[in-house]
């Protein structure tokens, strides 16, 4: 039985082996312009796991999975190679991530790059960023008005491409109560609204988005943050707050 310092030193010596093999498939006497490139995919500190890894060529496609920090070796041809990744969400025919309507946005984290293969070999570090905010909502509405209420996000974004680019469609998630949504990245200046709800109406309706970024969030942040909204409700006016920032709106008056 294999101890486990062999075991480590075997982990460790993978990639090496692999490169042994990847060079050792075309001869010094062969041309090199139809050898493959030994492409190296350096995965580290990854955010969530598995994380699925598709590189696609001319006449190339390799798919990998992996779960913890490792390097990967693949062949594609001299031509050039696409190299992307996903964690948290599945790519939908190898290009975008889409978001089922009535709910909110898996947790995505994405990495997308083209590589130059004209050589021999050639490396690339898979930074995966968070193209999804966590927005936890606050809501205290007067107790007087009786139960219940809920808030709903609509939006025009139903989906994320590999590339980061937001996807237009349409977008709702209801929310009972306290709760975490989850956002997709938007388009600085698309819409976003935030409703409070009770069952016979809306009570409420605003620019969740443009309060967001008069907040100070930032829709082109690589790696987007995530937030807390107080919601004040009385009968006269709604209070926001998000960190430092908050905001009195008047109910009489549309936002």
């Amino acid at each position: 039985m294999f101890s486990e310092r062999l075991l480590t030193a075997l982990r460790k010596a993978l990639p090496a082996l692999l490169i042994l093999l990847v060079e050792a498939s075309c001869t010094v006497k062969e041309s090199r312009e139809d050898c493959p490139c030994a492409l190296y995919i350096h995965l580290e500190s990854l955010p969530l796991s598995p994380v699925h890894v598709l590189v696609t060529g001319e006449g190339f496609r390799q798919e990998v999975e992996v779960s913890r920090d490792t390097v990967l070796v693949v062949r594609p041809p001299k031509s050039g190679a696409q190299v992307r990744a996903v964690a948290g969400a599945s790519l939908e025919g190898d290009e975008m991530v889409t978001i089922p309507y009535g709910y909110d946005s898996p947790p995505v984290y994405l990495f997308g790059a083209n590589v130059d293969t004209s050589l021999d070999t050639a490396s690339v570090n898979i930074l995966l960023q968070k193209h999804f905010c966590n927005l936890t909502i606050l809501f205290d509405g007067p107790e007087g008005w009786g139960e219940p209420y809920w808030t709903e996000v609509r939006g025009d974004v139903d989906g994320i491409r590999w590339d980061g680019t937001p996807m237009e469609g349409p977008f709702s998630c209801r929310l009972d109560g306290g709760e975490r949504i989850r956002l997709p990245r938007q388009r600085p200046e698309q819409l976003l609204l935030l409703d409070i709800t009770m069952p016979d109406r809306v009570v409420r309706s605003f620019n969740l988005g443009h309060y967001l970024q008069e907040a100070g969030f930032s829709w082109t942040d690589p790696d987007l943050e995530d937030r807390t909204l107080e919601i004040q409700l009385s009968v006269t006016a709604l209070t926001l707050r998000v960190d430092n920032w908050s905001r009195v709106i008047p109910l009489e008056i549309i936002v």
